[in-house]
């Protein structure tokens, strides 16, 4: 807030030349102030003028720069100083204050939101000015409103804005211009009115001197009176505007009185102008809707609500109407009245019960068939089901609405992002039917297999969709009989899993779906080592379940879009779809996981059975362009692993195996981490949107490696969480953590929160997590309220039971709980409900499209809904925008953290920049 002591507005003699600095109020500029604020809605206007100093005072050699009020329109200060001056472009070149220059929301904006008049009485939050230039075009005061609440200007707003202060300028220059004259023609006239010897000589003289005032005098008419010609056009427009209103526009007080009306409110009602203003507003409504119509004008006038509603409005042969009213207050000089529009909704009702009986027929007809009809209305969100929905899931036959999101929440979890992609195809007309098969839950817990076919009815101008109606059938038992007749023919009857055949095709499309998308695939050859031991030894039947029981073991190291496949006897292979170009570690982590999950004994008719297995592993495309290939490759690197002494993986190339020894090398040089203090913390604040102000703080490991530079978590954490050096890297963040928050609420900050994050490892071990808490909380003297620790959804779900019995323990300490990442798992009120959650933290994968993509806007407003319906508080992560920030405002968000407010901070500069450190 400090200015610059060169960036002075204008220099003192020009604004000397208007005679204006701690002059007297003026009508003429207490006038504009007032009009200033009627016309931008504002409770507070001034009109300002930039001193920069210079002239010698009493009790100090110099004045300092200043901004001096010369007219106030309920303006509770009479000048401010060059630190305070709300107007920040007098600071800058005048070519950078030609225009308007607006703050809408003071607390947000980091350059005035610590201001005295903001963050004190009288609570300024909004403030626009517009600059006042000299002849010589200097910035030399500015025309401001202010308010207290935030708010947006109009483009008329900031013209009629930009109007006065440009009339202000000139007013300056022509007072400036007629004081001048009067200077330099007085001396003269007094002398030779002095040095006249005759009557006659003096009569001439002041005979000029009074036709040189009157014409002053008329050059001020003639500025006045343009000025009211301005007011009369102006009049003159919004009387046009309101006339052409295509509704019937009203305006009345207090009493009823009808103030202005339009032709259209006059053609309508069948009275003239004079039967108009005499009546009263309810005179013109029929009495079936007289109280109801009272009581909304009691509400505006009282209250300040702004009212739509529907009632009949009464014709002057006392026929009625139904019309649809919209009114709201309008306070003019103390007054209060109440200004709306009606319009005439007949052609809409009939339309409505014209629509109402064709629904009845339709039901009717639909009433034998086996389907259900839909109608989604797009811009409201809303889905209508006729009753054959409730018939085809089995239950009541019943109408039922929902909201979009709802109706996708419903779905199969395999089956809703393709029924998103199928609704989105179509809203967005890439393809204008829907076409998808999907299973939805009952009410009783089951899943049925839907068939809804769909069409966009309605578009808007801009080719957007409005509408969309269809259809939707029961197909379960086809989908059944499908499924079977497929398992037969492409699974391995022993296992349940993919046979060869199944493999091979999946194959093939995992390529041509990783060529398409730029992405890696990996198969790898797996054969267990010492089956045939096993199997010769036990018997078949013991062969056969061990089969059976590594099938799963495998199945369990997979994610649901990959493939296990059993290609024969003690041979499986496995398709690892979707990975990233860049992850060189994504398959040889499913392999060590396969390994382990081998390494554990087998019972089997009560006998351990140990086995483990070789694999070997082939990448597309550096090793394999097609199916034949890829798998050749992956066999040789397989029988390669057998001959290095079974139990491991292998990959094809060298450069692969050289790439894969790199994760061993970061877990043995993250060994040695912790000893050499090269673990470290950064800090995030987390901020209030009804504040502006830093309420926490989330702590967030760095890595400085000694070779590779600072490290962010992505690039080791997962070699922690395998490693098993989670558990001693987690405690040294909490210990850390807990003493900075120590130290920073020692330094005044007491109210500072602190979040932490916890891994997978940490929730499995319950026991020594609490330990730790407590331990490092009693040694930094801290008190648990102020702390908060963040686990993601799709830790919480693992094990519910055990989850929320360890998060109730750790309540019991007084830490709050907060959900990470939420959204991207299996969203459920249930859950919510079962465990002690204070916050949860919406991803910012939704945040990232907010202002582009209205379904993550959709999105997040119901999250925003189901989680303060619970009590609970709402935090925004990776807030990037200024548009992110305002919509996420705008939807109720509680804080938000981001590169928007700050990244991850050093401890020393978070506290110099957030914190009060004294």
């Amino acid at each position: 807030m400090n200015a610059p002591e060169n960036s002075l507005p204008a220099a003192n003699d020009t604004l000397a030349r208007y005679e204006i600095f701690d002059t007297q109020p003026e009508a003429a500029f207490d006038d504009i102030a007032r009009r200033a604020a009627e016309a931008l809605r504002a409770p507070m206007a001034g009109i300002s003028f930039f001193d920069s100093g210079g002239e010698q005072q009493e009790g100090r050699e110099w004045r300092e720069w200043r901004e001096w009020f010369k007219a106030r329109h309920h303006l509770p200060f009479t000048e401010l100083s060059a630190a305070d001056c709300f107007f920040l472009p007098a600071r800058l070149p005048a070519k950078r204050a030609q225009k308007p220059f607006v703050v809408p929301d003071a607390l947000a904006d980091k350059r005035l939101r610590d201001h005295p008049l903001v963050s004190g009485p009288p609570y300024l939050c909004f403030y626009a000015g517009s600059g006042i230039f000299s002849r010589a075009n200097e910035l030399i005061g500015v025309l401001s409103v202010f308010d207290t609440v935030a708010r947006d200007l109009t483009a008329s707003d900031m013209e009629a804005l930009t109007n006065l202060a440009t009339m202000l300028g000139a007013r300056l220059e022509a007072r400036a211009e007629a004081r001048r004259e009067r200077r330099l023609h007085a001396p003269a006239i007094t002398q030779e009115i002095n040095a006249a010897t005759s009557a006659e000589q003096r009569i001439e003289h002041l005979t000029a001197e009074f036709v040189r005032m009157e014409n002053l005098l008329e050059d001020e008419i003639a500025i006045r009176q343009a000025a009211e010609d301005k007011l009369r056009t102006e009049k003159e427009f919004s009387d046009a505007a309101i006339q052409s209103l295509p509704g019937s526009f009203y305006m009345f007080d207090t009493d009823g009185r009808m103030v202005r009306w339009n032709a259209s409110f006059q053609q309508n009602t069948g009275y003239s102008a004079e039967e108009i203003g005499a009546k009263h507003a309810l005179d013109f409504i029929a009495d079936s809707d007289r109280a109801t119509v009272a009581d909304a004008m009691r509400r505006i006038f009282e209250h300040g609500d702004e009212i739509s509603m529907e009632a009949q409005m009464r014709h002057r042969d006392g026929n009625t109407a139904p019309y649809s009213f919209h009114g709201r207050p309008l306070d003019i000089d103390g007054k209060r009245y109440c200004l709306g529009v009606g319009r005439d909704i007949s052609e809409r009702k009939k339309s409505e019960h014209e629509i109402r009986a064709a629904k009845e027929q339709l039901d009717f007809a639909l009433a034998g068939s086996s389907l259900a009809l839909w109608d989604w209305d797009v811009v409201h969100d809303t889905v209508y089901f006729n009753q054959g929905w409730g018939t085809l899931l089995g239950n009541v036959p019943v109408e039922a609405r929902y909201r979009g999101e709802e109706v996708i929440a419903h779905c199969h979890r395999d089956d809703a992002e393709r029924f998103r992609a199928g609704l989105l195809h179509a809203l967005r007309g890439e393809n204008n039917d829907l076409n998808v098969e999907y299973r939805t839950a009952t009410d009783n817990g089951e899943w049925v297999w839907v068939h809804t076919r769909g069409k966009v009815t309605e578009r808007d101008q801009a080719g957007r969709a409005k509408r969309m109606t269809g259809t939707s059938a029961n197909i379960t038992k086809r989908k059944l009989a499908e499924e079977r007749a497929e398992f037969l023919a492409t699974r391995d009857s022993l296992t349940g899993l993919p046979n060869r055949l199944l493999l091979n095709d999946r194959l093939e499309q995992g390529i041509a779906s990783a060529a398409r998308k730029r992405l890696r695939l990996a198969f790898m050859f797996i054969d267990l080592d010492r089956f045939k031991t096993i199997n010769d030894s036990l018997g078949h039947d013991v062969g056969d379940e061990l089969l059976k029981r590594v099938a799963a073991r495998l199945s369990a190291c997979i994610r649901s879009n990959d493939t296990v496949a059993r290609l024969g006897g003690d041979e499986f292979a496995v398709i690892l779809e979707d990975i990233a170009v860049d992850d060189d570690e994504g398959a040889q982590n499913v392999a060590e996981k396969m390994i382990a999950s081998l390494a554990s004994p087998i019972l089997i008719n009560n006998q351990h059975l140990n086995t483990s297995c070789s694999i070997g592993i082939g990448l597309f495309p550096s090793d394999g362009m097609d199916s034949q290939t890829l798998m050749k490759h992956a066999d040789v690197a397989m029988y390669d692993a057998k001959a290095k002494g079974r139990n491991n993986f292998q990959f094809f190339s060298h450069e692969m195996n050289a790439r894969a020894q790199d994760r061993l090398s970061t877990e043995n040089y993250l060994r040695l981490a912790l000893r050499r203090d090269e673990l470290i913390l950064h800090y995030q604040p987390r901020v209030s949107f009804a504040t502006g102000r830093v309420t926490g703080v989330e702590a967030l490991i760095r890595w400085q490696h000694p070779r590779r530079g600072l490290l962010l978590p992505d690039k080791f954490i997962g070699v922690a969480e395998d490693s098993g050096l989670i558990m001693p890297i987690g405690e040294w963040v909490i210990e850390t953590a807990f003493n900075q928050l120590a130290e920073w609420h020692k330094k005044g900050n007491p109210d500072l929160q602190l979040a932490v994050n916890l891994s997978p490892g940490q929730i499995f071990d319950g026991e020594r997590l609490i330990r730790a808490i407590s331990a490092c909380a009693a040694a930094a003297s801290l008190d648990m309220r102020t702390v908060e620790l963040e686990l993601t959804e799709s830790m919480l779900l693992k094990n519910i039971d055990d989850t929320a019995a360890l998060l109730n323990r750790l309540g019991e300490l007084g830490v709050s709980i907060a959900i990470d990442d939420f959204g991207t798992g299996y969203s459920s009120l249930s859950y919510l409900k079962q465990l002690p959650v204070d916050s949860i933290k919406v991803d910012s994968s939704f945040v990232r499209d907010i202002g582009t993509d209205p379904n993550d806007e959709a999105i997040i407003t119901a999250i925003i809904a189901m989680t303060h319906s619970l009590k609970l508080n709402v935090v925004a992560e990776g807030v990037e925008t200024e548009d992110q920030y305002r919509v996420l405002r705008d939807l109720g968000c509680d804080e938000y953290q981001g590169f928007f407010f700050a990244k991850p901070l050093p401890p020393a500069e978070f506290e110099a920049q957030f914190l009060d450190s004294n």
